[in-house]
């Protein structure tokens, strides 16, 4: 959009928040489902009058750049993807800006299945891998003593070139030896499948919301404070023995989380 454009129908004042709107949400200052400051702020950082901010914020709105929402946990939030994610297909992302990815918790699906399944273009970055003495919280996942080795995986998922989660797994060292020699970009299931013989058969999920921190804001494409879906799994395979520990954090604003019960009628 430019500069230009936020001027003709606004009128200077409008036009010049409007522009540094634009500008703070380029920069990265403000990412993409990340919350604007409030208007009293825009008003003091701006120099505008509240009614030249409504009238920019109004005008965003309406090009589609941001989005209003009111009630509690409402503000105007970023519609912009970062420009600075190389796969992203912004003509793709548009035609469905509300598309969310649908999880079904405790349930052992790879996500690079579950994205092809709901017609999502799926992509993997493999961030940092190695070996590691594991932490308490892992060992005792793993059923390892303390300060057993470990394999480390941390990835980045993306649905249609849009950070979707951000992961870090560990897995037994002694018992999947190799295991950094193989393809890391796709499902890791499949890996322990048609390598190693075994497959997850029980899965154990603790979800929360956290809010996300300054060195979140990278890997995720989120603003600090945006809400996450902070997931930890742990897994056991077909012979009841511990397969996986993982730490994940899915954004809030893509994921949906899908449960469902079976009454046995009320006592």
């Amino acid at each position: 959009m430019s500069a230009e454009r936020g001027r003709d129908p606004l009128g200077p004042a409008a036009g010049r928040v409007a522009e540094g709107l634009l500008d703070m949400i380029e920069r990265g200052d403000v990412r993409m489902g990340g919350r604007l400051p409030p208007e009293r702020r825009l008003t003091e950082l701006f120099g505008a009058s509240r009614e030249s901010v409504r009238r920019a914020l109004a005008w965003l709105e309406a090009e589609g750049e941001v989005r209003r929402r009111r009630g509690k946990g409402g503000g105007t939030f970023a519609l912009r993807p970062n420009p600075n994610w190389p796969v992203y297909s912004w003509s793709r992302l548009a035609s469905g800006r509300d598309r969310v990815v649908a999880r079904q918790p405790g349930v052992d699906v790879s996500v690079p299945a579950l994205l092809r399944h709901q017609d999502f273009t799926e992509a993997t970055r493999v961030v940092s891998t190695g070996l590691r003495r594991g932490d308490p919280e892992v060992c005792a996942g793993l059923g390892l003593r303390a300060g057993a080795g470990t394999v480390a995986i941390e990835r980045v998922r993306f649905a249609d070139g849009v950070p979707l989660s951000w992961e870090r797994l560990f897995v037994s060292a002694a018992r999947f030896p190799g295991l950094l020699e193989q393809d890391l970009t796709g499902s890791l299931s499949q890996v322990f499948r048609d390598t190693y013989g075994v497959t997850a058969r029980e899965v154990s999920e603790r979800i929360r919301v956290r809010l996300a921190e300054s060195h979140h804001t990278h890997h995720l494409d989120v603003s600090v404070g945006q809400p996450l879906l902070a997931i930890t799994r742990t897994s056991h395979d077909q012979y009841g023995e511990p397969l996986e520990f993982s730490y994940d954090l899915f954004r809030a604003d893509r994921t949906e989380l899908h449960v469902s019960s079976t009454s046995k009628g009320r006592t």
